[in-house]
C-alpha cells in the first residue's frame, strides 16, 4: 500500500474518532502524545513497519490537532451565539431556495457572527430575488448547527456548516448588488442557466431528475413526493447525488470525442472544475473530480498513478480542508463505494471474464452494469443501514435496468443545454426526445418500490445478524480460494438468499393466531401508532420531528413484522405532528383504506396532498361524520368524535379491540373531548391508552383516567419545547396506577396482546 494511503488511514482514522468518541477538550494532549511517541515506532525491526508506523502515528496527530482546530475556531464561536438575535452582514453565495414551508439561502457572514459560511432559513413570507456576490444586512437568531430536535446532528457540520440562522420577520435589506464581472460566481450563474433551461426545455414531470442529475439541485424533485418517494425506497437517490458517476461520464463522454491523449486530458481537466464548482463544490462531487484529476495528471507527468492513490489524495484534501466533514454521510457513502470499485470491481470483472461471452456487446453492457452496482454495494451497504435504517434489496435491479440510460441522459441534458440556448426551437424537440427515457427510468423506480420485498427494515436484531452473516460468509469464501480450496461463488449467495428469506419469514410470524400488537413507534414529538392482528393491520396517524421520516419509520416497523399493506390507515386530525408523514406514507406502501374527519381542520395545509396521493394510489377515501365501526382483519376499531369540543382537540379518538383486549389512542384529545366521551359514556377500561397530546398537562384528567383505568399508559413524545410531557399528567396516571411507557426513552413502545405483558419494540 502506498505512503499516501497510510497518510489517509492514519488522518482518517483520527478524525473520526475525535467526531465521535473522543473529548473534545483533551484532543490537543493527545494529538501531542501522538507525536512525542511516534519515534517507537523506529523500535520495530522491519524497515517497511516502521515507515508505516511512523506515517499512522504522524498522520493521526495531525488529523486531531486539525479536527480540534476546526471545532474550537470554527464551531464553538457559532454555537456559543445559540438562542441570541445578532445582526450580521453577508455575502450572499448561492441562489434563494424555495420550498412550500420555508426559504434558504446560502451566506458568507461579514460582520456581527463568526466570519462562517452560514445557512439562513426563513418561514414567514417570501425573500427577495437575491443573487450570489450580492450583500445583505440581517438580523437572525442563531442556531446551532451541531444539534438538531435535541440530539447530535451532523447534517450541516457534514457539509461544512458551523452557523445556521432564522430570519426574523422583513428585517433582511439589500446593502449591495452583485457585479457580474465577479467571476467567483459565474459557477453558480451558470448552474441556475441550465436549471431555467431544464425548465423551459423539458416536460414538467421530466425536468426535476435532469435538474437533479446536472446540478444536485433535488429541491423540486423532492417536491414531488411520488418519484422521490419511489426513488429512495428503490435505492437510486444516488443518481441524483452528483458524484463520481457524473465525473466519469463527462470524462468519458470528452474522451469519446477527442480520443484518449495528453491533449484529451488536458481538456478533461477544465470541465471537471467547472462542474465541480457548478454542482455547489459537494463532498461527493469534489472527491469524484480530486480523484479523476489525478489519475489524469499521472500520465501528463510521466508518473503512475491508480485509483488507490487518487481516493487516498482526495480524502486528505476534503478532510484536511474542514475535519468535521468526517461525519457528513454523503462523503461516508461515496468513499464506501469507492472502495468498492478500487477492491472488488477488478476482481467481479475477471470472474464475469471467464465465465460469460463478453464478446457480446449486450452481455458486456449488462455485466458491467452488474459489476458496478455490486461493487458499490459492498462497503456502501452497512453504512447506508446505519443511517437510514433499511436496506434496498432491489437496486440492482433498478440500476441493471436505467443506468446505462441515465448516463446518456446525464450527457444528453448538457446538449440539450448548449442546444436550447443557442436554438430554442431545436432544444424543445430534443427535450421532446430526452423525456422518454426519463420516463423510463422513473417507471422503473415506481415499479420496484411497489414490489413488497424492494428494501428490508434494519430496526430489528435479526436483520443485523443476516447482514453479518453474509459479510462472514464472503469472507470465509474469499479466505478459502485464497488457500486453493475452489469453492463456487453460488454457495455463499444461496446462503445468503435462504437466510434473507428465514429472516424475512420471521417477521411474518412475529403475530401468532389469537395474539396482536399494540406498537407506538418512536417518531420524536409526533404520533403513529400500529396495529396489528394474526391477519389485519391498521395504523393511526403518521408525523413527527425526527430526522428519520415518521413514514420511513411506520414502513420500515411495518416490514419487519412481515407487514406488506396497511387494511386501514386512520388520521385523528390534520396536524403535521399527526398528519405530516401521511401523503409519503401512501406511496410507500398500499393501504385498503384511509379515513378522515369530516370537517378536519388544515392548519398546516395537507390536506389537498393527501387527497392527490390517495387518489393517485387508488385508496378510498372517507371523511368520518359520526361514530363508527370499522374491521381490518381480526382488529376492530370503533371510531369515536367526541361532539362540541375545541377546534384543537376536534377529531377522531380509537379504541381498538383485539385478542380480549383494547386499547384507546387519543390523538390530541385533551380534558375537554375527555368530558364529552365520558358523556357519551363512550370511555370504557382500556388495557392500553396512548396519552392525549403527548402528556400535556391538559390531557389526561382524573376522571378520564377513573373510567379507563388503564393498564399500560404510552406516552408518545420526543424533544420539544412545550415541556411535554408534563408533570402532573404523569403523576395522574401514576396514582390510578398506570405503568408509564415512553418513547423518548424507550424508543417504539410494543404491547402484545393475547399474552400478558408488554415489551420494548
Amino acid at each position: 500500500m502506498r505512503k499516501l494511503a497510510w497518510t489517509a488511514l492514519g488522518f482518517t482514522a483520527a478524525v473520526g474518532l475525535c467526531e465521535y468518541v473522543l473529548p473534545a477538550g483533551g484532543l490537543p494532549y493527545i494529538a501531542a502524545a501522538l507525536a512525542v511517541f511516534s519515534p517507537l515506532a523506529l523500535l520495530l525491526r522491519r524497515g517497511v513497519y516502521r515507515r508505516r508506523a511512523m506515517i499512522l502515528a504522524l498522520s493521526a496527530a495531525a488529523g486531531v490537532l486539525l479536527w480540534w482546530g476546526e471545532y474550537t475556531f470554527h464551531a464553538r464561536p457559532s454555537a456559543a451565539l445559540v438562542g441570541q438575535d445578532v445582526q450580521i452582514s453577508a455575502l450572499v453565495t448561492g441562489y434563494v431556495e424555495r420550498h412550500p414551508d420555508y426559504e434558504r439561502v446560502e451566506v458568507r457572514v461579514q460582520d456581527g457572527a463568526p466570519r462562517e459560511r452560514a445557512l439562513l432559513y426563513y418561514y414567514d413570507g417570501a425573500l427577495p430575488e437575491l443573487e450570489p456576490g450580492d450583500t445583505i444586512s440581517v438580523q437572525i437568531r442563531v442556531s446551532d448547527a451541531m444539534i438538531r430536535q435535541g440530539e447530535r446532528s451532523r447534517i450541516y457540520t457534514g457539509q461544512g456548516v458551523h452557523l445556521l440562522g432564522y430570519i426574523q420577520q422583513e428585517s433582511l435589506t439589500v446593502t449591495g448588488r452583485a457585479r457580474y464581472a465577479d467571476v467567483r460566481f459565474f459557477p453558480q450563474r451558470l448552474g441556475r442557466q441550465v436549471r431555467a433551461l431544464c425548465d423551459t426545455l423539458l416536460p414538467p414531470d421530466t425536468a426535476p431528475l435532469v435538474k437533479g442529475l446536472l446540478t444536485g439541485d433535488t429541491a423540486a424533485l423532492e417536491e414531488d413526493t411520488e418519484n422521490y418517494t419511489a426513488m429512495r425506497t428503490a435505492g437510486v437517490m444516488h443518481i441524483v447525488a452528483v458524484s463520481g458517476m457524473h465525473i466519469f461520464a463527462l470524462v468519458g463522454f470528452v474522451q469519446l470525442l477527442l480520443g484518449k491523449s495528453r491533449r484529451t486530458s488536458l481538456v478533461c481537466l477544465p470541465v471537471i472544475g467547472l462542474f465541480t464548482l457548478m454542482a455547489g463544490c459537494r463532498p461527493s462531487v469534489v472527491r469524484a473530480a480530486v480523484m479523476q484529476t489525478v489519475y489524469l495528471l499521472g500520465p501528463l507527468a510521466r508518473r503512475e498513478t491508480d485509483k488507490l492513490t487518487s481516493l487516498s489524495a482526495a480524502l486528505l484534501l476534503l478532510l484536511a480542508a474542514d475535519p468535521m466533514t468526517v461525519g457528513g454521510t454523503g462523503l461516508q457513502l461515496s468513499f464506501a463505494c469507492m472502495l468498492g470499485f478500487v477492491y472488488v470491481l477488478p476482481a467481479l470483472q475477471r470472474w464475469m471474464d471467464e465465465r460469460l461471452p463478453m464478446d457480446k456487446r449486450w452481455v458486456s453492457a449488462a455485466a458491467s452494469n452488474v459489476a458496478c452496482t455490486v461493487s458499490a454495494t459492498v462497503f456502501s451497504a452497512p453504512v447506508a443501514a446505519m443511517c437510514f435504517g433499511q436496506m434496498p434489496l432491489l437496486s440492482l435491479a433498478a440500476n441493471l435496468l436505467t443506468l446505462a440510460v441515465i448516463e446518456c441522459v446525464f450527457v444528453g441534458g448538457f446538449a440539450l443545454c448548449a442546444l436550447g440556448a443557442l436554438w430554442p426551437g431545436l432544444g424543445g424537440a430534443l427535450g421532446w426526445l430526452l423525456a422518454w427515457p426519463v420516463r423510463w427510468c422513473m417507471l422503473v423506480y415506481r415499479t420496484v418500490a411497489a414490489l413488497p420485498v424492494s428494501s428490508l427494515s434494519m430496526t430489528t436484531v435479526r436483520s443485523w445478524l443476516w447482514l453479518a452473516g453474509v459479510y462472514a460468509l464472503f469472507g470465509l469464501w474469499y479466505v478459502l480460494r485464497r488457500r486453493g480450496r475452489r469453492v463456487p461463488a453460488d454457495v455463499p449467495v444461496c446462503l445468503a438468499v435462504i437466510g434473507l428469506c428465514l429472516t424475512v419469514l420471521v417477521g411474518k410470524l412475529a403475530v401468532g393466531r389469537g395474539e396482536a400488537l399494540v406498537s407506538v413507534l418512536d417518531v420524536g414529538q409526533g404520533e403513529c401508532v400500529v396495529l396489528a392482528g394474526h391477519e389485519g393491520t391498521a395504523v393511526i396517524d403518521c408525523g413527527g420531528n425526527r430526522l428519520e421520516d415518521a413514514s420511513d419509520t411506520a414502513a420500515g416497523y411495518l416490514q419487519s413484522i412481515g407487514r406488506g399493506q396497511i387494511d386501514l390507515l386512520v388520521l385523528t386530525h390534520l396536524h403535521a405532528d399527526h398528519a405530516g408523514s401521511v401523503e409519503t406514507l401512501l406511496y410507500r406502501m398500499p393501504v385498503g383504506q384511509l379515513i378522515l374527519p369530516a370537517g378536519a381542520d388544515d392548519g398546516d395545509g395537507m390536506l389537498a396532498e393527501i387527497l392527490t396521493a390517495a387518489q393517485r394510489q387508488n385508496v378510498p377515501v372517507r371523511f368520518l361524520e359520526e361514530q363508527s365501526v370499522c374491521r381490518a382483519g381480526d382488529l376492530t376499531l370503533e371510531l369515536l368524535l367526541p361532539q362540541g369540543v375545541q377546534t384543537n382537540e376536534r377529531g377522531i379518538v380509537a379504541l381498538a379491540s383485539a385478542a380480549g383486549e383494547t386499547a384507546l389512542i387519543m390523538g390530541d384529545a385533551g380534558t375537554e373531548a375527555e368530558l364529552a366521551l365520558l358523556a357519551e359514556q363512550a370511555v370504557p377500561d382500556v388495557d392500553v391508552l396512548v396519552a392525549g397530546h403527548h402528556g400535556s398537562k391538559t390531557a389526561t384528567g382524573e376522571l378520564f383516567l377513573l373510567a379507563a383505568r388503564p393498564e399500560t399508559a404510552v406516552i408518545s413524545v420526543g424533544y420539544n419545547l412545550y415541556g411535554h410531557p408534563s408533570e402532573e399528567a404523569m403523576e395522574r396516571m401514576d396514582t390510578y396506577g398506570a405503568r408509564i411507557r415512553r418513547t423518548d426513552t424507550e424508543g417504539t413502545v410494543t404491547v402484545r396482546f393475547g399474552q400478558k405483558g408488554a415489551a420494548n419494540g
